[in-house]
């Protein structure tokens, strides 16, 4: 996963990097936190739930510049096409990462032969909208076509 965020390094200004399966539980203590904001039991999921999912990668875990923020993404293959599904994300400052956060979304999922990027959120992403207007919401979830 790292190797996407360094090939458009030169485009972002925030660090942002994929944490190896293997080395999820070296960062787990600095990410748990953050994580257990958005990982509520009206998820259907519980934070050991994630990890298990992280450890056999399933998903992927994310870090943000140093720790400002923390996601978790999931590559979906459905019976159409594929699409990355930014299941989780926390943090802090947003507005001064997501436009790059963005970016490396929307490469990993070229990357992975994914036709488009979603997520679900609270209304408060609505604030957004106005600036990422390639995001539609659909119901709650919102998705970018790549």
């Amino acid at each position: 996963m790292v190797a996407v965020a360094e090939k458009i390094f030169d485009e972002i200004d925030t660090a942002i990097g994929g944490v190896p399966p293997d080395q999820i539980m070296k960062v787990w203590d600095r990410v748990e936190p953050m994580l257990c904001k958005v990982v509520k039991p009206e998820t259907g999921y519980s934070l050991d739930n994630v990890l298990t999912s992280l450890q056999m990668a399933k998903q992927q875990l994310w870090v943000i510049g140093d720790f400002q923020a923390v996601a978790v993404t999931e590559i979906q293959l459905r019976p159409l096409h594929k699409v990355l599904w930014n299941q989780f994300i926390a943090g802090n400052d947003m507005a001064d990462w997501l436009d790059d956060w963005e970016k490396v979304l929307v490469e990993y999922a070229r990357a992975h032969d994914c036709v488009a990027v979603e997520f679900s959120g609270r209304k408060g992403w609505n604030k957004f909208q106005s600036k990422y207007r390639k995001f539609k919401p659909v119901l709650t979830t919102y998705r970018r076509e790549v």
